[in-house]
C-alpha cells in the first residue's frame, strides 16, 4: 500500500488484540479500558475470529493506516 500522507511504500503487519474486540471510539465517549466493551464505536476486528487487524506502517511519517474493507494483507 502507498502511504497516503508521503506516497512512500508502507509495510504491511498486524495488529493484536487483547480480550475484547479492537474498536475505535471517540476521543469524546471515550471512558477508558474498563468501559470500553459497553461504549459504541467502529469494530476494527470480530472477537469470535482471531482478535487482530491488519494494518500498514509508514516508516517516514510514523503513521498506520488500517483498510476495514480488507479481509488478509
Amino acid at each position: 500500500m502507498v502511504c497516503p500522507y508521503c506516497n512512500k511504500n508502507m509495510e504491511s503487519g498486524i495488529i493484536h488484540g487483547d480480550r475484547y474486540s479492537i474498536k475505535w471510539i471517540p476521543q469524546g465517549k471515550d471512558k477508558g479500558i474498563f468501559l470500553s466493551p459497553f461504549i459504541k464505536g467502529i469494530r476494527l476486528s470480530d472477537k469470535s475470529s482471531s482478535n487482530s487487524v491488519g494494518a500498514y506502517f509508514c516508516n517516514r511519517c510514523d503513521k498506520i493506516v488500517i483498510d476495514l474493507q480488507e479481509d488478509n494483507i
